[in-house]
């Protein structure tokens, strides 16, 4: 029995983590199909949701406005939270395409994209953070994809960049997320993406549907919005947005735990979603989402079940086991050594996703809905 544990839990871990990326890369190079793109630059209105930003806000919508992008089509939307802080009265510029919604109360960044949403008079929004920048051309490169009618929500490129010895440069992308984003790629060419940058994509007004007061992930309702009405999500990988990195485990180790107990609320807030003849994108979703919370409970089964089971080959995966879960700890506890040493920070990555997923569940349990606003 420990055995058949065993080999159930390792074959379930290799599908989430490996297999599926395979099956995804391997159906887009035979059915994937990228969409029409055109050069239009169509009226569109930038949406900003910020909670105590005033230090930043008012570059923020510079940076904005000095897209490359017909300044008569180009509209901003910032809506301040609740802030404390005069968020609302940094943001108000005199250009007369910014307009600026100050909310009396702080309840969540869902209300005030809600909010925003009853200001955008143009046919697409785009929605972004505060803290961000956009990289030249973001705004024509991410809207590109909307010259198909069946392009319905586009995610741009989140690029971190780091300074070192006074200069800004790219941050080199680690194993894990370089994995990620070719399985996103593969899945936008299948038609099968389900979630989108939070810091940069884009929609077609008329699909979207106002989000419940609290919901943590308005990157995956929004998109999924459009799905379920019968449109595709892209990804614009050209289209970028840049933010700074941190290497601070436990900033990082925070912001997985809210977005997998995220995933936990959408499926109580989006029952379709375990529903194969309701949810356009089951596969995608049950294989890139759900089955990563269930991951760790795989990775503790075979753990506990090598050690069980008879027969040399099980104590020898049991002490590959105990080393590997050893040298991510090393890696954790000191990210600027794992990142010399190949493999290493990877593993350390992969045992913090997996912790934060063990948690996701009591975390969803225990969240406060009214107060998700995270500073970085």
């Amino acid at each position: 029995m420990s055995a058949l544990v065993f080999w159930f839990s390792l074959a379930l871990v290799a599908y989430t983590y490996a297999g599926y990326a395979m099956l995804v890369e391997l159906l887009a190079r035979r059915r994937g199909q990228a969409p029409q793109t055109g050069s239009a630059a169509p009226p569109l209105t930038v949406v900003v949701a910020a909670f105590n930003e005033a230090g930043r806000i008012r570059a923020r919508v510079a940076d904005i406005l000095a897209q490359d992008y017909p300044a008569s089509h180009l509209n901003v939307v910032v809506v301040s939270d609740g802030s404390n802080d005069g968020t609302a009265g940094a943001a108000a510029v005199d250009d007369s395409r910014v307009q600026v919604l100050a909310l009396p109360e702080n309840r969540g960044k869902a209300v005030a994209l809600n909010s925003a949403m009853q200001m955008v008079a143009t046919a697409l929004v785009v929605f972004t953070d505060a803290r961000q920048s956009f990289a030249p051309m973001a705004l024509r490169r991410l809207v590109a994809a909307f010259a198909d009618p069946q392009v319905g929500a586009i995610s741009g490129e989140l690029e971190l960049r780091e300074k070192i010895d006074g200069q800004t440069r790219p941050a080199p992308a680690g194993l894990y997320w370089r994995m990620e984003k070719q399985l996103r790629e593969g899945e936008a060419q299948l038609g099968w993406l389900h979630g989108v940058s939070g810091a940069i994509h884009a929609l077609r007004k008329d699909l979207f549907q106002p989000l419940p007061a609290g919901t943590v992930l308005d990157d995956m309702w929004i998109p999924l919005q459009a799905i379920f009405q019968g449109q595709r999500v892209w990804m614009a990988r050209d289209a970028i947005v840049r933010d700074d990195c941190s290497i601070d485990s436990g900033e990082e180790f925070g912001r997985k735990l809210r977005t997998l107990a995220g995933n936990w609320q959408l499926i109580a807030r989006m029952p379709q979603l375990l529903d194969p003849w309701r949810n356009p994108v089951f596969t995608a979703w049950i294989s890139h989402k759900l089955l990563r919370l269930i991951a760790p409970w795989a990775l503790i089964a075979a753990w506990i079940s090598s050690a069980l089971a008879e027969g040399t080959m099980y104590r020898v995966a049991f002490m590959l086991q105990c080393a590997a879960y050893t040298a991510a700890a090393f890696a954790l506890a000191a990210p600027r050594i794992a990142v010399r040493i190949p493999l290493l920070a990877a593993a350390g990555s992969f045992v913090m996703l997996n912790s934060a997923a063990l948690l996701a569940l009591p975390a969803c349990a225990a969240m406060d809905t009214q107060r998700l606003w995270k500073k970085h």
